[in-house]
């Protein structure tokens, strides 16, 4: 039995950077403790490689992949009892309707080991499935294509059961490092062990997963409507939407303990179902010994440098930087900026990023340079800029401003008390970058001409990040507030489960 198993959904070790930069440094600053980790994955990719070797202490390790249609195998059991597809017709009538399902036969079903018998195959491929899918829809959906409704049907819960099929590791402590499909398979684990689930969000998974249903191609919609957070959504991007919205539920409600990194995503997991004395805050930090002694490089080609440091996904919104580069360079003539991340998570995305640099003629102005060693360009940057459409409490934020560079940034997560502080005293020490709307390229190109006329703006913003990381977000302050956390939880006694297996 392991101390820790963590479960996490794809990042570590097979992405790099923001989350998974924390999580090999959390596990490998704390060597006492060991670690199973579950990496929850789409489908298995054979030419996906690590990024990160695994720590010592991590002594074990599997993946779940869970849109893997292939791995949908021949069922071999007894028919199913009328009970358990009564409660997945109950279950579904509380998803359409976006409300708390409690219900304890279903939560015992959940916490059986053998989920009652019943398997993705079950409910792909017998009649009791199709019946089920059928009364669903003449209740629900009769004025929408039943095809577009079997098809939802199926992707939405092949995940769900790909994770309830899954084998979990013995361990004293569950961490899931969001909610979504590792929270739900937390949630599991607590139920059929009965040991601890401790959640750690860095985004509110439920917020973001809004914002990418309002973006996404791939789920049908009657009539394409242009992006606004908190608009009505068509009745296949809602389902989606309950969907991930009952996980975080079923994650905060197993959890005995919440933590975020700041203040500002409490209210949303308030709204999203958490309980308040579950809920705790330990903020990022970082190693700043050799980013606080970087100096800048004496230039004298009188560039001014912007770099954007991140993965190019729309998550990032790399489009708006752009967009801000074409406007920012019709008053800056040497302005060049530097994407710096990896650009293969999404190939489709990054592919519209690059016609974009023709199609707007900046090319000359922008460099993608990949996966890349950022201490090896802060020193070059006059400015660091995030235009994220969510963000948790970003570390590059706080590895720019320790590195003495200002950063513009969009006014989402943590970014204003980063950048402006988390209160009276911290605020004191004075602005460490502009904040800006999302999806704002001119107030973000304003903002960057407001720097460039201004270089002594822009070295007072350097001097105050740098105080503020290095007397709040040590990274010391972080992994001793999680060894204190995993000693309690794991030394907590096992609960009752609910579960009858």
């Amino acid at each position: 039995m392991v101390d820790v198993c963590l479960l996490i959904e794809g990042a570590y070790p097979f992405v790099s950077g923001g989350v998974s930069s924390w999580m090999h440094a959390l596990i490998t600053n704390l060597p006492h403790y060991t670690f199973a980790i579950v990496h929850l994955s789409d489908k298995p990719d054979p030419e996906r490689k690590r990024k990160y070797q695994l720590p010592a202490n991590v002594v074990e390790f599997s993946e779940v992949f869970i849109h893997d249609v292939e791995s949908v195998g021949e069922v071999r059991r007894p028919p199913l009892a009328l009970q358990t597809w009564r409660e997945l017709s109950e279950f579904h009538t509380a998803l359409h309707a976006d409300v708390p399902f409690a219900n304890d036969d279903f939560m015992v079903w959940l916490g059986r080991s053998d989920h009652a018998g019943l398997s993705n195959h079950d409910l792909f491929y017998s009649q009791e499935g199709w019946e089920l899918i059928s009364a669903l829809y003449s209740q629900f959906a009769p004025d929408k294509s039943f095809v577009d409704y079997f098809w939802t049907f199926r992707f939405t819960h092949l995940p769900l059961f790909a994770l309830m099929e899954a084998p979990l590791p013995q361990a004293r402590l569950y961490h899931a490092v969001s909610v979504g499909f590792g929270g739900f398979l937390g949630a599991l684990a607590r139920l059929r062990t009965g040991r601890p689930l401790l959640l750690t969000e860095h985004g509110i998974y439920t917020r973001e997963r809004e914002i990418e249903i309002a973006q996404a191609e791939w789920i049908y919609i009657e009539k394409q409507q242009h992006y606004q957070l908190g608009r009505r959504f068509d009745f296949f991007q809602q389902w989606w939407l309950n969907m991930f919205r009952y996980m975080t539920r079923l994650s905060y409600e197993q959890a005995e303990r919440i933590i975020t990194i700041t203040g500002v995503n409490t209210r949303y997991q308030l709204r999203y179902g958490a309980a308040p004395e579950k809920l705790g805050i330990i903020p990022n930090g970082i190693d700043t010994q050799k980013l606080s002694q970087l100096a800048p490089v004496n230039r004298t080609d009188g560039a001014f440098n912007v770099g954007f440091v991140g993965r190019v996904v729309p998550i990032k919104d790399v489009k708006t930087f752009i967009r801000s580069i074409k406007v920012a360079s019709t008053v800056i003539p040497t302005i060049h900026a530097y994407i710096i991340g990896p650009t293969d998570e999404d190939p489709a995305y990054f592919a519209e990023c690059e016609q974009m640099l023709d199609l707007l003629s900046v090319r000359d102005y922008i460099t993608f340079t990949g996966q890349a060693r950022v201490d090896n360009y802060f020193p070059m940057l006059d400015v660091l800029v995030l235009t994220s459409l969510s963000e948790g409490q970003p570390l590059v934020i706080l590895e720019g401003n320790c590195a003495g560079v200002p950063v513009v940034a969009t006014d989402v997560g943590a970014c204003r008390e980063l950048l402006m502080g988390m209160h009276a005293e911290d605020a004191a020490l004075g602005p460490s970058g502009i904040l800006t709307p999302a999806d704002s390229p001119n107030e973000t190109a304003n903002a960057l001409i407001r720097l460039w006329r201004t270089p002594a703006m822009r070295a007072a913003m350097g001097r105050s990040g740098r105080a503020r990381v290095l007397r709040y977000y040590r990274q010391e302050t972080l992994y001793s507030a999680y060894n204190d956390l995993y000693r309690h939880l794991a030394d907590l006694p096992t609960a009752a489960r609910k579960s009858g297996k």
